[in-house]
């Protein structure tokens, strides 16, 4: 399998991201045959649109699932969205965070440090304080109303969870922390190039490459100690789990915060993201149950020791279970997007922040009928897709105002006149 990475359109830096995505992770025209004998094109807009439609498919599960009550808990339950939920939780926002990091990796090769900051505040910020003070707040009356309670005191409420929307707080946050680690390091005469140089890369200095085999299982055991320890360093310090802006912890930023830095580190090392996405797809069912496992042993099993490996576990699990998908992901040899699935690539962003207020309300309509859950499920998967997609389509497209709202996407005019200022400080 080769990869290549080739720079496509404007600045995202998120793997939400609408059509203004930064970069198509994609082969040279003429194809490339990798060390596996596999010729592959690695579709980033498919890759994106399959994962979001997977967070539907998850959080529609989730009002069925037998252990333990989602925000909506259906009486009709079953043991299967127990482990499809599983699942799709060991890689699906590893996977987004890693997406990311490479996305972001690429802007940070076009544009300066001060013009990212400013673009990602607006891509990522203004989306997220709009839908946690629209959408979540009536997600959280709506769920206060179905409980008995007054939902006017939820609206007025200043503490409304930020749910599915951390993934945007946190990397934000991220994406700031690097901003400020290249501007510290990017000497003044070499802020012109707007990117450091490939050559410096520690990915591929070859004492690295003489020491560590690439291979899929070395990528996954190198970046489950690393996490591992970046995880007991920020418990160490006493504060991992104090509340920041929003609710961000350091604890969950340490969490996911190795993925993000993978992508940023293999835009420069491409035979270790290759090897990494050579993790054989069978092996995923046993990834994810290592991560969920891991996840509930390293909170309830009696002992220090045994609850830090159990957190080893399911680091690992998630390490090899992000591989395996991302990689099957990249691998699958099916048709090219055609209409329907370019409107689900464009709308990806959309998608993301509004599916899970459809999903509620979907779920608590179909609550007091006595349908089994093998029904109800693609009723509410399906109908959350469809309103998302009318949503964007009817709401968020056709207006600037929204667009900036919903997708951060500046008018058209400003952001041309950004990009040309860009390209005057080339």
């Amino acid at each position: 399998m080769h990869v290549s990475i080739a720079p496509h359109g404007e600045v995202a830096g998120s793997a939400v991201g609408g059509p203004l995505t930064t970069e198509t992770i994609t082969t040279p025209a003429t194809a490339t045959t990798g060390p596996t004998g596999m010729t592959v094109a690695i579709d980033y807009d498919r890759i994106r649109a399959t994962l979001m439609v997977m967070g539907i498919a998850l959080h529609a599960a989730d009002v069925f699932v037998s252990a333990g009550d989602w925000l909506v808990a259906d009486t009709h339950r079953g043991a299967v969205f127990d482990a499809l939920v599983a699942l799709i939780h060991s890689f699906r926002v590893p996977g987004f965070f890693l997406l990311s990091g490479l996305l972001f990796a690429g802007s940070l090769t076009r544009h300066t440090a001060p013009d990212l900051a400013q673009r990602q505040l607006v891509r990522l910020g203004v989306p997220l304080l709009t839908c946690w003070i629209l959408l979540n707040t009536a997600q959280a009356a709506l769920l206060t109303w179905h409980r008995g309670g007054d939902p006017w005191t939820a609206l007025i409420s200043l503490s409304t969870p930020i749910a599915h929307l951390w993934f945007l707080r946190d990397l934000l946050v991220m994406n700031l922390l690097a901003l400020a680690w290249v501007a510290l390091r990017r000497r003044p005469a070499a802020a012109s190039t707007r990117g450091t140089s490939t050559r410096t890369s520690s990915m591929q200095a070859p004492w690295i490459r003489a020491a560590v085999p690439i291979h899929w299982v070395s990528v996954a055991l190198i970046g489950a100690l690393l996490s591992h320890a970046l995880l007991i360093v920020v418990r160490l310090s006493g504060l991992a789990y104090a509340p920041g802006p929003g609710g961000v912890t350091l604890f969950n930023l340490a969490f996911y915060a190795p993925m993000f830095l993978a992508g940023l580190a293999m835009r420069q090392g491409p035979p270790w993201l290759e090897a990494w996405l050579r993790t054989p797809p069978w092996l995923l069912p046993a990834a994810a149950f290592m991560a969920n496992w891991g996840d509930a042993a390293s909170s309830t099993l009696p002992g220090a020791l045994a609850r830090e490996a159990a957190l080893a576990v399911e680091l690992l699990g998630i390490w090899l279970a992000t591989g395996a998908a991302i990689g099957w992901l990249a691998r699958w040899r099916g048709p090219s997007l055609g209409g329907p699935g370019r409107a689900l690539a464009e709308a990806s962003y959309t998608i993301f922040l509004v599916h899970h207020l459809m999903v509620v309300v979907l779920a608590l309509l179909l609550l007091p009928l006595d349908w089994p859950a093998a029904l109800k499920f693609p009723v509410i998967a399906a109908g959350a897709l469809a309103l998302s997609l009318a949503f964007h389509r009817g709401v968020v497209r056709p207006f600037a105002v929204t667009r900036l709202l919903f997708n951060g996407r500046l008018p058209e005019a400003v952001h041309r006149s950004r990009a040309a200022a860009a390209r005057g400080r080339a």
